[in-house]
């Protein structure tokens, strides 16, 4: 299906003159406000034929069941059944006493001392979400742990961080959903020989008692002598950048205690319902889908700027480039034929207001076709907040409009619309909300798209590759 001129016939026989301007949708503290876009809200809302022709319902469903099938995998996609269920609830009970019995001393050091330190290990979906998260829940810290993320198969980052810590009083989290990943298992490795060369007399206490894995591959941990109440599991039919509601976030449970990260999940929860049940001119992830669509399909946007004016917020980027260009980044249908749509744009971005004074130049005046996500809190009715505010809908404004000015040189070109997100505080249901929102804002493009938005074989080639030249040297 050539969704490009679909659209073009939806919108040449939308009414003229009749139309508004889309609504804001709201649900539960977040609001979405898609008012600064190119579109009219009676072709709008003639877009929901492309969620028909698509068997969006049925999809959904299966979605929410555990019976939707990734092809090139022959498995399941299981993320949304699985946070969904008592499955977690119980590694939510595991996760919780293992916190304890951190907190409460009662798993110490070689030496006795309380462990203080803690380090999470991954890349990619082991540690995007992870990390945002830390950032984003800032305020709700508890501070009875010092935190650490590492990603970079450059052994330097670790061995930077190794002299600033307390081996002794730290606990090692290794994520991995495989338990193969290179720059995870390299890290291990450093890890392992520092150790055995500094610590030689407590190595091995260390190893069984303060070395942590997160993986669905339970017995290849096993194989790697980690003991099986330190190993945290979850189904191998989970994508790894949909792994943000599993014990890959057992390092935030440690920042914000079990009751706030409880909040988090039951903020997931609560927008994958509203996802599941709300109709489709109130759903928020099917309106953000469908504008994406268009942006994309109709208007040929090729980028998508992510920019969050909050500095809790600062790398929502980073995650909502993974779960976007990492799903939707495939040119090949379902029915494993050349797809004749544009699929994932460019997904990027930084802080605002700090890219006001870098790139926002280009889309201001620049030749760039791109269209905007600003993300933004309300609330509290801060000087801060009010400052980011007033920006936000300043930019947004000026990108759609444009500006003429009596100079050429000072024009603004205009013609980039915007969606704005907006938080009325942040809180760990409400970052659970946002998170949700943009995971099923990918899968309905997948759908229309009629593409596989769950492997990742471009990733996994290019890992293949490096090992062979690897083995070259």
């Amino acid at each position: 299906m050539d969704i490009k001129e679909r659209l073009r016939n939806i919108s040449s026989k939308s009414k003229k003159g009749r139309s508004t301007l889309l609504k804001n949708k709201i649900f539960s503290g977040i609001t979405l406000d898609l008012s600064r876009n190119f579109i009219s809200s009676d072709v709008f809302m003639k877009m929901k034929s492309l969620l028909t022709v698509n068997k969006f319902l049925e999809k959904r469903k299966k979605l929410f069941t555990n019976k939707l099938i990734s092809k090139t995998e022959s498995q399941k996609v299981s993320f949304i059944h699985y946070r969904n269920s008592q499955i977690y609830d119980k590694a939510i009970e595991k996760m919780s006493k293992f916190y304890l019995q951190i907190k409460e001393n009662k798993i110490k050091s070689f030496n006795g001392n309380k462990i203080d330190t803690i380090i999470h290990i991954g890349i990619g979906g082991s540690i995007l979400g992870p990390k945002f998260l830390s950032e984003a829940l800032e305020n709700f810290k508890r501070n009875d742990f010092v935190t650490y993320f590492i990603s970079s198969g450059d052994t330097d980052e670790i061995a930077d961080l190794i002299k600033k810590i307390d081996v002794e009083r730290t606990l090692f989290i290794f994520a991995s959903k495989s338990f193969k990943t290179d720059e995870t298992m390299r890290i291990k490795l450093f890890i392992d020989n520092y150790l055995e060369k500094n610590l030689s007399d407590q190595a091995d206490y260390i190893h069984k008692n303060q070395f942590i894995a997160i993986s669905s591959n339970k017995q290849l941990c096993k194989s790697l002598n980690f003991l099986p109440k330190n190993i945290f599991t979850f189904p191998k039919t989970i994508p790894g950048r949909f792994s943000i509601a599993t014990p890959v976030t057992l390092i935030n449970m440690f920042e914000i205690g079990i009751e706030n990260y409880i909040k988090f999940v039951k903020g997931i929860r609560s927008m994958d319902a509203h996802f599941l049940k709300a109709k489709i001119e109130s759903n928020l992830p099917i309106n953000l889908a469908l504008i994406n669509i268009w942006n994309i399909n109709c208007l040929s946007k090729h980028g998508n700027i992510i920019v969050p004016y909050s500095y809790r917020l600062r790398n929502i980027s980073n995650y909502i480039q993974q779960i976007e260009m990492e799903s939707n980044g495939k040119s090949m249908t379902n029915n494993f034929e050349h797809t004749l749509n544009m699929t994932s744009p460019i997904v990027f971005g930084t802080s605002g207001t700090e890219c006001q004074h870098s790139f926002f130049q280009a889309a201001h005046q620049g030749t760039l076709n791109v269209y905007f996500d600003f993300i933004y809190v309300k609330k509290p009715n801060t000087n801060s907040n009010r400052f980011l505010a007033a920006n936000v809908h300043a930019q947004a404004d000026l990108l759609f409009k444009g500006k003429k000015k009596k100079y050429l040189y000072k024009s603004l070109n205009g013609n980039s619309p915007s969606n704005l997100v907006s938080l009325d505080r942040i809180s760990p249901d409400r970052i659970g909300k946002l998170i949700s929102l943009y995971e099923h804002k990918v899968f309905i493009e997948g759908v229309i798209w009629n593409i596989n938005s769950y492997d990742q074989w471009g990733v996994e080639e290019g890992k293949i590759l490096a090992k062979k030249n690897l083995s070259k040297n």
